[in-house]
């Protein structure tokens, strides 16, 4: 498990792009201040921005939208 602030973090489990519909891979820890918790580090999905499986910790500073 994973915290990280969504504020300042571009992590691929908190962006639009990565294609996890029930957002299985997230949950939240302190969300009134930002805080959420990546439960699987290794778990991929689709990013349907770069077309290829990110891993839920990877980092993408161009094309990050956060979902949340």
């Amino acid at each position: 498990m994973l915290t990280v602030n969504i504020r300042n973090s571009h992590k691929c489990a908190f962006c639009k792009y990565w294609y996890d519909p029930t957002n299985s891979a997230i949950e939240p820890k302190s969300p009134n201040i930002g805080l959420w918790t990546i439960k699987d580090t290794n778990q991929k999905a689709l990013c349907t921005k770069r077309n290829q499986k990110m891993q839920a910790t990877a980092f993408c500073p161009r094309d990050y939208e956060c979902k949340l």
